[in-house]
């Protein structure tokens, strides 16, 4: 199933064009890496394909209905898919409270919410931290957490906005696992930004490789050898 069908879509800021993309899809429950050089559009990308911007010109269909980029129509989507920033914001209170926000927004109720946030938790190893307060947390520790936030939300698509740029190589490590099992247990698209190929040769099932905002090569082809299928 594809989850994204993306047809020519640029994004325009004054007199430059940071994305111009013919097409691109992306398949429901398989790992995509979107490597580039700063300002290629990565970022830009993401966030259209977060539906927190919308995109200048261009239609995006999304498991094959078309998307209007307006607010009543995007909020309902806004809870399929689910961005971690690169130096995500945790509310100044424990770890817990901060997981079970969004399921009180969704009305879940406290028995199934506190299952939701333990799970979580053990799926990125921070279950020890419930009581700590977030904002006490170390840089890797904050992702680790950020990420479990994002699964509770048992999103359709995740996406990460370099994740391990700026965390110590333990929780790199760590984090990239823990990407690995939330595709592999929840069968939750993954759609990463990443500077190292490792990570690439590693963790994706595809890559994208974008430059000054266009897609170089086709968009199925694994540019970086990955040996995953």
């Amino acid at each position: 199933m594809i989850v994204y069908n993306i047809s020519q879509l640029t994004k325009v800021y004054g007199t430059r064009t940071i994305l111009d993309i013919p097409l691109l899809e992306i398949e429901k429950g398989l790992i995509y890496a979107l490597l580039g050089p700063n300002g290629a559009g990565k970022t830009t990308l993401l966030n259209i394909l977060g539906f927190l911007e919308s995109p200048s010109t261009g239609n995006i269909l999304f498991r094959s209905h078309p998307v209007r980029f307006s607010e009543t129509f995007l909020q309902p989507l806004r809870k399929s898919v689910v961005m971690v920033e690169q130096h995500p914001i945790l509310f100044t209170t424990t770890v817990q409270k901060n997981l079970e926000f969004g399921l009180k927004i969704r009305r879940i109720p406290t028995k199934e919410r506190n299952q939701i946030v333990k799970e979580s938790l053990d799926l990125v190893g921070m279950r020890n931290f419930a009581q700590a307060q977030a904002h006490r947390l170390s840089g890797g520790e904050t992702q680790r957490v950020a990420i479990a936030r994002a699964v509770a939300a048992n999103p359709e698509v995740l996406l990460c906005d370099e994740p391990t740029s700026s965390v110590d190589p333990e929780n790199q490590v760590a984090i990239i696992n823990i990407l690995r099992q939330i595709n592999d247990l929840k069968k939750i698209t993954v759609i990463f930004t990443t500077h190292d190929r490792s990570q690439v040769t590693s963790l994706a099932h595809h890559s994208l490789f974008l430059d000054h905002g266009k897609l170089v090569g086709s968009p199925s082809e694994n540019f970086y050898g990955s040996n995953k299928s």
